[in-house]
């Protein structure tokens, strides 16, 4: 399921979260994060493994995803493949407690949105980092709107510019047999030909 588009009412442009976490401890470090933060989060939905949050994923429309990368019979990335797959294009923050190089790469590859070590403050920082990352989603999906309002715009003169020139060219024509209609005074085909350019132009 896509996410949300973002809208004038506030409540539409507040923020669903899908946190992918199997530890209790900060599952309640999470929710009190957000907790804290009071508005802007409509919904917080908890998913323990990655069968959980795909079920969650389809059901329900979410702005970001937030997500342990060792879960319960996968890891985050993986999980994030599998969301792609099955049409989620939320953005996606990927949580670790043990970072590495090569984590952050293959983060980079599958273009995770955000990467946050799970240190004993990381929850304080979290809805400042989903709310960046929802922010930014938000204006990538307005401007790739605006781009195909474009695209469309533009095809649709495209069109409108072929239809004249085809339109033109028949004219064109017209004229040239009207002008040897002439020549012969065959006055009945120029009148004729006349009616016949009025068709066109209409």
């Amino acid at each position: 399921m896509n996410t949300p588009h973002p809208g004038q009412d506030p409540e539409a442009d507040a923020i669903r979260v899908l946190v992918v976490e199997d530890e209790p401890e900060h599952q309640l470090l999470v929710r009190k994060a957000i907790a804290r933060e009071g508005e802007g989060f409509a919904m917080v939905q908890f998913a323990r493994d990655s069968e959980e949050a795909i079920r969650f994923a389809r059901q329900m429309a979410f702005d970001v995803m937030l997500v342990d990368n060792r879960i319960p019979g996968t890891r985050g990335l993986d999980l994030l493949t599998e969301l792609r797959e099955v049409g989620v294009d939320a953005p996606f923050v990927l949580m670790t407690s043990a970072g590495s190089e090569d984590l952050v790469v293959a983060a980079w590859r599958l273009k995770v949105a955000e990467y946050v070590i799970k240190d004993s403050g990381f929850w304080r920082d979290l809805p400042q980092v989903l709310r960046r990352v929802v922010a930014s989603d938000r204006q990538r999906r307005r401007e790739q709107e605006l781009l195909q309002r474009l695209e469309r715009t533009n095809a649709r003169l495209d069109a409108l510019r072929a239809e004249m020139e085809d339109k033109t060219l028949k004219i064109a024509a017209l004229v040239d047999e009207a002008r040897a209609a002439l020549t012969a005074a065959q006055t009945e085909r120029v009148a004729a030909l006349l009616e016949d350019m009025s068709a066109v132009v209409a």
